[in-house]
């Protein structure tokens, strides 16, 4: 295939809908009205592409990788009802039960992508959620409450793509997603993240973001070290594998994805863009506009390697203007590159 590829966005204000007004419920941090704006600058931004139509999942839908009990009290508690048992929710995720309205949007364009993939009229998308991959089966932290990403693939792999490659540039780790896949044989992830990061130290500990640990439950990290450590600095903490600096990952990455374990019928892209120099990623990643670029075309290269589709979520990045303009730059690769043509 040459020209321009099959490409469509996803941005409704649903997918930021509230089971009540949002200035009466008590978010916090870069939560709700952090992901409302970011929505709100992309719809201007990127409003010459197609879009997809609005598209509501039943909230039984994330069953599949969420259990029945959290589900429960998650709905219980946008009801304003106190669960027996409270779930395992991290501060970040004050208020946002109040926001499956959203999440059952945000999978809804997942799963509207994904048929249209299916049905041969769409290679690519970029759909808008708020955040999900630290969400775990039953309990979920970081902005992270329910995982749609996860929902998408699992939906995907009951209608015809059997074997889902998930793509996590986050500057965290995607400790949530790598839990839900943990031996799975069918889904493989990929996550580039900061080796050595507070947050993810105090929630979920570091160790599941190191290679030994992602390797052994089938997956993929590429943990990237901060410039203040030196290399002896795991070794001393008694944390496993190997570690990476900024200019070795974009060589890394790439043999991470000539060496699947297989073809991918499809592949998710979990984008976040707080691993830009200019945000979480100073003295880390270190990356530019450019990277993410970098990055996007080497997963499209990949995915024409195997003719599979490629599906990108909205991730992280808590400074406003670089996250837009990094948003808005993959963006424009997806909706234009096509591998061999330029």
């Amino acid at each position: 295939m040459s020209g321009r590829p099959r490409f469509a966005t996803y941005f409704h204000p649903e997918t930021v809908a509230t089971t009540r007004p949002p200035e009466t419920i008590a978010f916090v941090g870069y939560s709700w009205p952090h992901f409302a704006q970011i929505r709100q600058a992309l719809v201007e931004r990127t409003a010459s592409y197609p879009a997809l139509p609005l598209r509501i999942a039943a909230l039984d839908t994330f069953s599949s990788v969420h259990t029945a009990a959290y589900l429960q009290q998650l709905q219980r508690m946008a009801e304003g009802i106190v669960p027996d048992v409270a779930p395992h929710l991290s501060a970040e995720c004050s208020g946002l039960e109040h926001c499956l309205p959203g999440y059952q949007a945000g999978l809804g364009g997942m799963l509207e992508a994904i048929d249209q993939m299916r049905a041969g009229n769409l290679d690519r998308a970029y759909c808008f959620s708020l955040g999900g991959h630290h969400a775990y089966a039953d309990w979920g932290h970081g902005y992270c409450l329910l995982n749609p990403q996860a929902a998408a693939a699992r939906y995907a792999q009951a209608h015809g793509f059997s074997r889902v490659v998930i793509v996590d540039w986050d500057i965290h780790h995607g400790d949530g997603t790598q839990a839900i896949f943990e031996g799975d044989p069918t889904v493989y992830c990929i996550s580039i993240h900061s080796a050595a990061d507070l947050y993810m130290a105090k929630a979920a500990g570091l160790h599941a973001a190191t290679t030994t640990a992602g390797a052994a439950v089938g997956h993929c990290n590429i943990p990237v070290l901060n410039q203040v450590f030196d290399d002896s600095f795991f070794e001393q903490v008694g944390l496993p594998g190997r570690f990476y600096r900024a200019h070795e990952v974009a060589s890394v990455f790439e043999r991470a994805l000539a060496e699947l374990p297989w073809q991918p019928e499809l592949i998710c892209i979990f984008s976040g863009y707080d691993g830009h120099r200019d945000d979480c990623g100073r003295r880390i990643t270190e990356w530019t506009e450019q990277d993410f670029e970098r990055m996007t075309r080497m997963v499209l290269d990949r995915a024409a390697l195997a003719h599979c589709p490629v599906l990108s979520v909205h991730g992280g990045g808590y400074q406003l203007p670089v996250t837009i303009a990094s948003a808005t730059h993959h963006i424009e690769v997806l909706a234009t590159y096509w591998p061999g043509t330029g």
